[in-house]
């Protein structure tokens, strides 16, 4: 079916035909008289172009979706019933000062560096400092990202650890994409009609839309990030925990804050003993249950398993 989707502000998700612009149905509707026992049917919409009604919140959100949540829990890796069940319980006054949430897409095109490789005993700050070689190529970076938002603040928030902080703001789709490049690198002229500029970027805007799979995507993988409430939660607590200590730290020793000059040069990284204690805890974790998983599958022996490095197709440059 040709159409877009619409997130209406009574939580319900409506499809709207291309030939049709009188009448927004639901979804739901659509697939108990079409599809009742397609458990996939939500899958035929996810390349579909997504619109959101003016002062729906991000509860309203969650609501429209529940019909597909487990769907949308195995595509997203989210557990996205317990994100469901937490905007349903009753909250408190908020304390953060974000007014709305923003979803945009943003292209990132800037230099490409290299590193050599780590030496084995190499101090990881030494290494981030090392000087990088400069490249012929360029890193282009392009996604959507869900933020939050303050009125005259140009700044991005998170909107990760209280979901109950974030789930009554409106939820905004911005309709023009930014391509941002370094002004060092060159790549846009300040002077050309449509660009630009700020202290450290410039960039020119189009116009975009968006899927809803990138919504999804966007505010689940993106914007809340971490795969339950209580894992964002918990995750809040030892950010709260560790700005403590570090405001403690800050009292017992007002001699050593910054003075805040700013300046061109690159700054010193100084990694704090214990910072890659939780990714590097991640990664053991991860590496023994790929390690189980592998030697159930030799267990099982249905399908061989290839050992050593195996040669991938070679690409072929295209130049436009």
């Amino acid at each position: 079916m040709e159409g877009q989707l619409i997130f209406c502000s009574d939580s319900i998700l409506r499809f709207q035909s291309d030939y049709d612009e009188t009448a927004a149905v639901p979804l739901l509707s659509i697939q108990n008289v079409i599809a009742d026992t397609d458990p996939f049917f939500l899958l035929r919409f996810f390349h579909h172009t997504v619109l959101i009604e003016e002062g729906t919140t991000l509860a309203s959100i969650f609501l429209a979706i529940e019909p597909w949540k487990a769907l949308l829990a195995a595509y997203l890796d989210r557990d996205v019933g317990a994100y469901i069940d937490e905007v349903r319980k009753p909250s408190g006054p908020t304390t953060w000062d974000i007014e709305w949430i923003g979803i945009d897409r943003r292209s990132m095109v800037y230099r490409a560096y290299k590193r050599q490789e780590m030496q084995d005993g190499e101090d990881f700050s030494d290494y981030l400092n090392r000087e990088r070689v400069l490249t012929d190529e360029f890193e282009i970076e392009s996604g959507c990202e869900a933020s939050g938002f303050i009125k005259g603040d140009k700044e991005r928030w998170s909107i990760s650890g209280d979901v109950h902080e974030i789930k009554n703001l409106p939820v905004i789709l911005y309709s023009k994409q930014t391509l941002m490049t370094s002004p060092k690198d060159g790549l846009l002229k300040k002077n050309i009609s449509g660009v630009k500029s700020s202290k450290h970027s410039c960039f020119v805007y189009g116009d975009t839309s968006f899927s809803f799979s990138e919504v999804m995507e966007a505010i689940f993988i993106s914007g809340l990030f971490f795969y339950a409430p209580k894992d964002a939660a918990s995750s809040l607590d030892e950010l709260k925990a560790s700005l403590a200590e570090l405001e403690e730290e800050r009292a017992e020793n007002p001699n050593a804050e910054s003075t805040g000059n700013e300046t061109d040069e690159e700054p010193t990284i100084v990694v704090a003993e214990g910072a890659f204690d939780s990714l590097a805890a991640h990664m053991e974790s991860e590496k023994a249950e790929w390690q189980s998983i592998k030697k159930l599958c030799q267990q099982e022996g249905g399908l061989p398993i290839r050992i050593g490095n195996i040669k991938m197709s070679e690409s072929i440059q295209i130049i436009p």
